[in-house]
């Protein structure tokens, strides 16, 4: 997993002339971006606009983004169903119709998290007719599954000549939606769990990113929890940490060289928050299995706004944004900052 680099020896060149040509795989210099995006709801609200505009509409502020990477990936708050019934008593049910699959796939959204407190929202029937829309349009998902052995299981792509796997885990209620031996759901953050996962795929994989539904909504400050889980991961082999739920953005973290964005926000979230304004895209450089660059990239969330069409923050605007994480990033890096005016995460300090 991630390379930790002795200062090299300079040694001189010698060029050697000869009617022999040596291949060269050009995959070995190349980078691997990647961009991941909070969380999407895109029922409710949202469902006027999709009829009205089609599945892609929410995705079009930001498409120009996405499809100059090579992998989007989101957390994927709502079952995609018109059937199931709740198995728990709770405030809100989410789920969102079918097509939005097409529209993950089609704004280069080819992996999502599905371990968040709605996923099981409409059942263990949602829950399947979830994962069967998305491996009919082709979009991986994690994080939940038949059984926790199951929801324990990364999802694997292989970019550039090099294998991610993505794991997700929700340390959020109910209950009743953590997979069991004997049930499914969502896989649940226990130590135990967590290292096996992480050390086994840090083990097979190049890189390993593990997401999170943590926190607590409207919060913008991170539980002591979600720090300790965040080192768990680094320490047993993470190259990267992504933490949604709280609906607004929380800091980041630098920790052995490895960023840790506590909470992205929203993304195309189908609600009218007066709380959930700015949300975040995490932009991610690979090169070497590790984290060659960073960025945060500033989102226009407010739905009286921009109508679940998310849009970049406009540059005028930033400044004061990165100011802000600055701010709220400080207590997890010792007082140093760790975005610059232009966004980009200052990795070594």
């Amino acid at each position: 997993m991630r390379a930790w680099f002795i200062p090299a020896l300079i040694f001189s060149l010698v060029i050697i002339y000869s009617d022999s040509v040596i291949a060269v795989d050009k995959t070995q210099n190349e980078t691997t971006d990647l961009i991941f995006v909070g969380d999407i709801f895109l029922g409710n609200w949202a469902v006027e606009f999709l009829e009205k505009e089609g599945f892609d509409y929410p995705f079009n502020g930001c498409r120009d983004i996405f499809t100059t990477v090579d992998l989007t990936v989101g957390n994927l708050e709502n079952p995609i169903t018109t059937s199931g019934e709740p198995i728990v008593e709770k405030q809100f049910f989410l789920k969102a119709p079918p097509g939005i699959e097409m529209g993950l796939f089609n704004a280069n959204i080819r992996a999502v998290n599905l371990a968040n407190n709605h996923i099981l929202d409409y059942g263990f029937e949602g829950l399947n007719n979830t994962r069967n829309y998305l491996d009919k349009a082709g979009v991986k998902y994690f994080g939940a599954g038949d059984n926790l052995r199951e929801a324990l299981q990364p999802a694997t792509l292989s970019i550039k000549g090099k294998t991610f796997a993505f794991l997700g885990f929700s340390a959020t209620f109910p209950e009743e939606f953590w997979a069991t031996d004997t049930s499914a759901g969502t896989a649940f953050p226990m130590e135990e769990d967590v290292i096996s996962a992480v050390s086994n795929c840090a083990k097979d994989y190049d890189v390993l990113i593990v997401s999170f539904h943590w926190g607590a909504e409207k919060m913008d400050s991170t539980k002591d929890y979600q720090i300790d889980l965040a080192h768990l991961c680094i320490d047993n082999g993470a190259d990267l940490v992504i933490g949604h739920h709280p609906h607004v953005v929380q800091g980041i973290e630098i920790y052995k060289f490895v960023p840790i964005y506590y909470s992205l926000g929203n993304f195309a979230f189908a609600s009218y928050s007066e709380s959930a304004k700015i949300g975040m895209l995490a932009k991610v450089s690979f090169k070497d299995n590790q984290v060659a660059t960073a960025e945060a990239l500033p989102l226009n969330v407010y739905n009286e706004e921009v109508n679940f069409q998310p849009i970049p923050l406009h540059q005028s605007q930033r400044p004061e944004f990165y100011k802000y994480m600055n701010k709220l990033s400080a207590r997890l890096n010792d007082g140093r900052e760790v975005v610059s005016e232009e966004g980009m995460l200052l990795l070594n300090p």
